[in-house]
């Protein structure tokens, strides 16, 4: 085997990508990466300066497509539309894409620009979701993490087999969203009574 003509980036993180999520981020290695492109394994420091570089590649692809799903999902859709769209989608990609959809769990570090806008895109397409409930920031930070700990302990459970009694398991995620989701409307309706009671002390002030 020799060097591979038209191999690139894109192909080598591509071809890593179909290992990962086929037999687990665990099974990838550069002999095998190589062995499945067809070269040896020094060709591959050509494109990537060894595995480190190849794990923060597959993390680079891995946020951005995770990102493109959730854009794709939440278009045109906000509240409770928009959050069961973003809980769908979320589960959906780690079933797809376990392998890569690891190397997302891990906080970003802000000094390497390309994961950290991967990343911020995520965030931004979730606060648009969630700024349907005029939450504060804060809150809104609460409620995506909430979100994303849904998606990822069911898909992860759900991975593993780790649902083994006769209910059907799609009812039961729906389930766990649907009462995510009453949980934010509660918290829009406890925020809407004390604007308004605010609002009634600034009316009988303005009376006296």
């Amino acid at each position: 085997m020799g060097t591979k003509a038209g191999l690139t980036l894109e192909s080598v993180v591509a071809a890593a990508a179909q290992i990962a999520d086929r037999d687990g981020l665990e099974a990838l290695t550069l002999a095998r990466l190589a062995s499945a492109l067809g070269v040896k394994p020094p060709s591959l420091f050509n494109h990537v300066n060894g595995m480190p570089a190849l794990r923060r590649e597959l993390r680079l692809l891995a946020l951005r497509e995770l990102g493109e799903a959730l854009a794709c999902s939440a278009i045109g859709k906000s509240r409770g539309d928009g959050v069961r769209a973003m809980a769908a989608a979320y589960r959906a990609f780690v079933r797809k894409h376990r392998g890569i959809y690891a190397e997302t769990l891990s906080a970003i570090d802000e000094d390497d620009r390309e994961l950290a806008a991967a990343a911020d895109r995520i965030i931004g397409v979730c606060m648009s979701v969630m700024n349907g409930y005029s939450l504060t920031r804060r809150e809104a930070i609460h409620a995506i993490r909430a979100l994303r700990t849904i998606g990822h302990g069911f898909a992860s459970l759900e991975a593993a087999r780790g649902f083994g009694m006769p209910i059907n398991i799609d009812e039961s995620y729906a389930w766990l969203v649907n009462n995510f989701i009453a949980g934010l409307d509660a918290a829009q309706s406890r925020r809407e009574r004390r604007t308004s009671r605010k609002a009634e002390v600034v009316r009988d002030k303005a009376r006296r």
